[in-house]
């Protein structure tokens, strides 16, 4: 299932459709797993040393995936706590493939995971976030 893009996300650098500068990814939830996910292609210009992804970008991602997750439960949340572990090197023009799930809800306050996995399934990073819904 496709995540029903939302005009209010118009100009976000992940997925807005009229940003022409962003990324404008697609986001799908997989009931089986209970998750978002989303493909993507880091192109050279978000290189930190040649060939290799910055890692904001990966952050980036892993933060989008779950903040995803969180809208496909209907809750919009804002990332409070977010904890990144970088396990291989990620490279440009390298199809990827980012997960995102909510691990646990009270309230307001929502704990999420995302990894980041090539194309072979091995996991390339990691992340967990506490969101506060508004």
């Amino acid at each position: 299932m496709t995540v029903e893009y939302d005009e209010s996300y118009q100009d976000c650098y992940v997925c807005g459709k009229e940003n022409l500068e962003g990324l404008q990814l697609d986001f799908h939830y997989d009931a089986e797993q209970d998750e978002m996910f989303t493909r993507c292609t880091f192109r050279r210009h978000m290189q930190g040393y040649k060939g290799v992804v910055h890692g904001g970008f990966l952050s980036m991602l892993l933060d989008e995936v779950m903040a995803k997750a969180c809208i496909h439960r209907g809750a919009i949340a804002v990332t409070v706590q977010f904890d990144i572990r970088f396990r291989k090197p990620v490279y440009v023009q390298e199809e990827l493939l980012f997960y995102g799930k909510i691990t646990e809800q009270k309230g307001k306050k929502i704990r999420t995971e995302s990894r980041c996995v090539d194309s072979e399934n091995r996991v390339r990073a990691t992340a967990s976030a506490v969101f506060l819904q508004v």
